[in-house]
C-alpha cells in the first residue's frame, strides 16, 4: 500500500489530469474500456435530468454534518458511481466525480465550478477522500467476508 503523501499526489494529478481531459475532450464521446458507451458527461446529464441525484445529495449533506469524510464515503458507495467505474477508464471516471461533485457544491451552496475545483484539489479533501476511500474499501471487504 502506497503512502499517504504518494496517495495524495496521486490524486493532485488524476484532478489536474481530469481537468486537462475536459478542456481537450470538450463533450466528445468517451471510448470505455469494454467499446463504445455512453461518455460520463451523458451518464452525468442523463442522472441529473432524471433527478437520480436528488436523494445522493440530501444523504451527502446529512453525513457532511458529521464531517468530510462522512460525506466522501456516502458519495463513494453510490451505485451510478460503480456503473461508471465499471464501464470506462479511471481518468473517465475521474471526470465523472468531479462533475458529481460541482454539481453537489452548486446544489448545497451556489458554488462555481472554480470554486469547486480548488475545494477538490485540497489538501484537506484530499486527506478526507483518501480516508473516505479505505474505509469504503474495509466495509466492502468485510461485507464480501461475512456477507
Amino acid at each position: 500500500m502506497a503512502t499517504n503523501s504518494k496517495q495524495q499526489k496521486r490524486a493532485k494529478r488524476a484532478a489536474t489530469k481530469a481537468k486537462q481531459n475536459r478542456m481537450v475532450r470538450s463533450g466528445q464521446a468517451v471510448k470505455a474500456s469494454t467499446g463504445e458507451s455512453a461518455s460520463v458527461e451523458q451518464v452525468f446529464n442523463k442522472a441529473m435530468e432524471s433527478g437520480s441525484y436528488d436523494s445522493l445529495f440530501e444523504k451527502m449533506k446529512q453525513a457532511q454534518e458529521d464531517g468530510l469524510v462522512p460525506m466522501i464515503s456516502v458519495f463513494l458507495v453510490d451505485p451510478l458511481l460503480a456503473l461508471v467505474l465499471k464501464g470506462h477508464k479511471e481518468e473517465h471516471a475521474t471526470d465523472y466525480i468531479v462533475l458529481v461533485f460541482t454539481a453537489y457544491r452548486a446544489w448545497l451552496d451556489g458554488a462555481d465550478k472554480d470554486t469547486t475545483m480548488a475545494w477538490l484539489e485540497s489538501d484537506e479533501f484530499q486527506d478526507a477522500y483518501i480516508t473516505a476511500s479505505e474505509v469504503v474499501a474495509r466495509q466492502q471487504q468485510q461485507q464480501k467476508q461475512f456477507g
